[in-house]
């Protein structure tokens, strides 16, 4: 598989659970577990390029399934401007631990993180991070930015800070998973050690 590939589903269902013959799904990003990828709007044109500043999620998909469903078609290589966007060079998910819950994750607790987040980071030094609230909705973003690609722990600091006033039930680990993009940024949610689409196994 490759960024770009464009793939043929030969029946989906839409919102409406109702059956509609071929569509045609552009791959933007991929890793062993998920596939995120754009379609064809009703005016024939993708979805997700254009408007570079409006808020998207990226449809996704369990890798194995879209293995299985869909059939190789064309490819379009990510315009210049895509891959500013889009963002496929980052990780689908990082910062994930089964040994601490966001609850515990305080100034005082936060030793009891892996001794490896201390130091790792993410290209990045500005995205938006989201948070979700008790009912699983999706709360107000909040852009986390820093003069340098920021840490691991750096952004788990902020995130708690997010996270908790929000009184989220969320005691199943902690982790980011990439949402798609808001503001110009990339997006990523305030999760737990596996995402909220199931698509990861344990």
């Amino acid at each position: 598989m490759k960024i770009g590939e464009i793939y043929k589903q030969e029946y989906f269902k839409d919102i409406h659970e109702t059956e509609i013959a071929h569509r045609l799904v552009r791959v933007i990003g991929f890793d062993k577990y998920q596939v995120f990828y754009e379609s064809k709007s009703y005016d024939n044109k993708w979805f997700f390029s254009g408007n570079f500043r409006r808020k998207i999620y990226f449809y996704r998909m369990a890798t194995k399934r879209f293995s299985s469903e869909m059939e190789l078609f064309d490819f379009l290589e990510l315009t210049e401007q895509e891959q500013e966007y889009f963002r496929p060079d980052l990780p689908m998910r990082f910062g994930r631990t089964k040994s601490v819950s966001w609850e515990s994750v305080t100034t005082e607790k936060i030793n009891a993180l892996p001794k490896e987040f201390l130091n790792e980071k993410i290209d990045l030094n500005k995205f938006v991070l989201v948070p979700f609230g008790p009912k699983g909705g999706i709360k107000k973003s909040l852009l986390i930015e820093g003069n340098e690609n920021l840490t691991f722990l750096e952004i788990i600091k902020s995130a708690s800070s997010i996270q908790n006033p929000v009184d989220g039930i969320m005691d199943k680990g902690i982790g980011f998973h990439r949402l798609g993009c808001e503001k110009g940024f990339p997006s990523y949610y305030i999760g737990e050690y596996l995402d909220k689409a199931g698509t990861l196994e344990e």
